[in-house]
């Protein structure tokens, strides 16, 4: 979608009568702009590390008639993975609505008024929250449990640079918002498909799986796969992400069908 297209919709449910539990959320892959923030950005910016691609690449989720939730926002408008923090003190992990990029470079010439971030917050960041809030509460009904599996990606362990990362990262706050044996099990069954596995080191999950997974009858999890296993094969800078590696992509997915039945089986 081009970034000054007027958007519909701010997000995309899909399935959400599915016959499951599980509900996939996707908070970080959408990539519109609106147009009055494009014009406010500084020439130099750039919204580096986005969770790029992630929605083509689990397709293979939806089309399997799971619950999933898109965001088409890009996280730098507002990002539904934070708990609501206004303070421009904060950088992007723990900021809602960031006036620095994840590499700590300004976007903005100025510190965005607080109507502005007011604004952003009803029209880009409480529809999907509440979207998700709803979808969950539905699944709790109809099943007595819900499971919320919140995709992202990731370059680099960010401040951990002597550090070689694993090419999955599944954060649950530490046993928190999953039990022990949910973790374990999922970790196990990415290693049989040759992933390497980090448990809750450097992610542990962000507030939507916090929020959500604190709550009675809902267990949530982040997995956080890394990039050079999906779109190439390089280190990763400041920049943004327009193609990847078809073979590799392909290659990637097929690795992550497991997926697909593993959640199957959650009841």
């Amino acid at each position: 979608m081009d970034e000054n297209e007027q958007l519909s919709a701010t997000f995309e449910l899909l399935h959400a009568d599915a016959a499951s539990p599980v509900v996939i959320s996707l908070p970080h892959s959408g990539t519109w702009i609106p147009a009055d923030m494009r014009k406010h950005l500084l020439p130099t910016a750039v919204l580096a590390n986005s969770d790029w691609f992630l929605p083509a690449l689990y397709d293979f989720l939806p089309q399997t008639d799971f619950t999933t939730l898109i965001n088409r926002v890009n996280r730098y408008v507002a990002d539904p993975n934070r708990a609501v923090t206004l303070d421009s003190d904060h950088d992007y992990r723990s900021a809602t609505i960031y006036q620095r990029n994840t590499f700590n470079h300004p976007l903005y010439a100025r510190q965005l008024p607080p109507e502005t971030l007011q604004s952003r917050l009803r029209t880009y960041y409480w529809p999907y929250r509440h979207a998700l809030t709803m979808i969950l509460k539905q699944k709790q009904a109809k099943f007595g449990h819900a499971y919320l599996i919140d995709l992202h990606s990731f370059a680099q362990y960010p401040h951990y640079p002597g550090i070689k990362p694993k090419t999955i990262v599944l954060g649950n706050d530490h046993d928190r918002t999953t039990s022990k044996i949910f973790r374990q099990t999922l970790s196990a069954a990415f290693a049989a498909h040759d992933f390497t596995v980090e448990n809750n080191f450097p992610f542990r999950g962000g507030d939507i799986t916090r929020y959500y997974g604190h709550q009675p009858n809902i267990t949530a999890i982040q997995i956080e796969l890394r990039y050079d296993q999906y779109i190439d094969q390089r280190p990763f800078r400041e920049e943004v992400l327009t193609q990847y590696q078809t073979d590799l992509f392909r290659k990637a997915q097929d690795r992550l069908r497991f997926l697909r039945d593993f959640l199957k089986q959650l009841r």
